[in-house]
Order: structure tokens, then C-alpha cells, then sequence
């Protein structure tokens, strides 16, 4: 499951990730507005696991990090992430970057003041050991900030494209997606030993000018991992006819379900 997501995430099986940003970045800006609504940046040393291009982590410096680790497992996405970093004037006094597992962090325990996890849990199977791992690195009093994919994350986009994939590639398989709501999200903390646990859920929904444009943010966001199950030769063309179809079908809003927690280690 890591590596394919990892391919993904590298465009091994579509292109679109390319234009992550371009089609993406509103989304992430928004969801990382919430989430660091109730996180103290100024002058914490913090990590970002799962970084992506580094939207997040650009808004925690903004808002006056002292540090910022960036850690992904895609090489892309963390390139990406440096280049924007670098672009806007950080300078390895404020900033690093670590390709690695989020199961596995190359980080002594209690390192970091605060750990941010955005938008990822979902796509991990392992969640606990996860939230374990993140809350190991921090330090005591520090914060564990996350935001997770809920129950009706992309629902609009998940039907629509259920609806349309080549079945003969994907009749024994077994959508490897596990979003959370609330009280599961709450138990992973608890189970951590995590104190002072916050939780709360937020869904809103994107309109878009076209099915077209709707699939454009729903290829790019999750860079269509799951057609590793599908022969190379054959990936461009299912690519056009699912956008094909989201357009003929107006699939034009996508909701977004977010559940955002915090906690602190005792």
C-alpha cells in the first residue's frame, strides 16, 4: 500500500500530479487554515509529516515557526516542497527535508514542540502505529495536530469514478482507503496517551465550473494511485474517459469532510 501510494504521489501512474498545485492548492490552503487555528507556531520547532508540496508548512513558517522539518514519503512531492520553500527566502537554519515513512521517522523521541499530520491518515491502513510513531517524536507538553479524511471525504468524485472504472482490473479489489469520524479519530489519540484531546468535524462543499474541472482536482489531489491495478497502455485512455464522464454526468460539486484533532503528550 506505501509504495503504491508513493508511486502515485511520483506520477508513475498518471501525470495530473503534476498539477497538484494548480488544481489543489485552495484546498489545502483552506484545510491548513483550520487546522493551524488552534496551533501556537511562534517559535516552535515543528514537523510536517506528509508534506506534500508544502502548503502547510509554508503557513507555519509564515506564521512564525522557528523551525519546520518537511517529511514525505514521495520524492516528487518533496522536491516540490523544497523548491517553493527555498523560492520564498528559508534557509536550512529554519528548514529541513526527509524522505521517510510516517510509521518510521528518522527523529529521536521528543523532538519537536508541535507534529502536524494533514490530510493522510486515510490513506494509511496502519493508523495507530502511525499516531504512536508521531507522538513519540514529540515532546512532552508538545502538540499532535491533525487533520483526517471523514466518512464523506470526495464522495461525489469516489461514486462517480466507481461508477465508470474498468471493473475486469478491479473485480477483487479492495478500496484501500480508510477515512475516520470523530470517536474513532478520538480513540487513536487515546490509545496514544494523548491528553487534553480536541476534535472536531467539518464538512463543506466545492463547486466547480464543469465535470472536467471536478476531476482535474480529484485527479491531481489524489494522483490516482489505485490504477496501478491497470495496465500502463490503457491508463491515459481510462484517464480521459472518467473525466469524459464526470463532465456528461455534471458531476460539478465534491464535498469535503474533514476531521480536525489535537492533543498533547503527558
Amino acid at each position: 500500500m506505501k509504495q503504491r501510494v508513493k508511486n502515485g504521489y511520483n506520477g508513475k501512474y498518471s501525470s495530473y500530479v503534476n498539477r497538484y498545485d494548480e488544481f489543489g492548492s485552495f484546498h489545502y490552503e483552506e484545510i491548513s487554515r483550520r487546522l493551524l487555528q488552534k496551533v501556537d507556531c511562534k517559535k516552535r520547532k515543528m514537523i510536517d509529516v506528509g508534506c506534500g508540496t508544502g502548503i502547510l508548512s509554508l503557513s507555519a513558517l509564515e506564521k512564525g515557526a522557528a523551525s519546520i522539518s518537511c517529511v514525505d514519503i514521495s520524492t516528487s512531492m518533496l522536491e516540490k516542497c523544497k523548491e517553493k520553500i527555498i523560492e520564498k527566502g528559508y534557509g536550512k537554519d529554519r528548514t529541513s527535508f526527509h524522505e521517510a515513512d510516517a510509521e518510521k521517522l528518522p527523529f529521536d523521541e521528543n523532538t519537536f514542540d508541535v507534529v502536524l499530520f494533514n490530510m493522510v491518515l486515510g490513506m494509511i491502513p496502519t493508523q495507530q502505529e502511525t499516531i504512536k510513531e508521531l507522538a513519540r517524536v514529540l515532546r512532552p507538553g508538545g502538540t499532535l495536530a491533525v487533520s483526517a479524511h471523514g466518512p464523506a471525504h470526495y464522495r461525489e468524485a469516489i461514486e462517480a469514478g466507481l461508477k465508470i472504472m474498468s471493473m475486469r482490473y478491479f473485480l477483487t479489489y479492495r478500496i484501500e482507503f480508510w477515512p475516520r469520524d470523530e470517536k474513532e479519530v478520538q480513540d487513536l489519540f487515546k490509545i496514544a496517551d494523548l491528553d487534553k484531546i480536541e476534535t472536531e468535524r467539518t464538512t463543506w462543499t466545492d463547486e466547480f465550473e464543469n465535470g472536467g474541472k471536478a476531476f482535474d482536482f480529484y485527479a491531481s489531489t489524489s494522483s490516482l494511485w489505485w490504477y496501478h491495478r491497470l495496465p500502463p497502455k490503457i491508463r491515459k485512455k481510462e484517464v480521459e474517459m472518467n473525466r469524459t464522464y464526470f463532465q456528461n454526468k455534471n458531476v460539478t460539486q465534491i464535498t469535503s469532510d474533514v476531521v480536525f484533532a489535537f492533543g498533547t503528550k503527558r
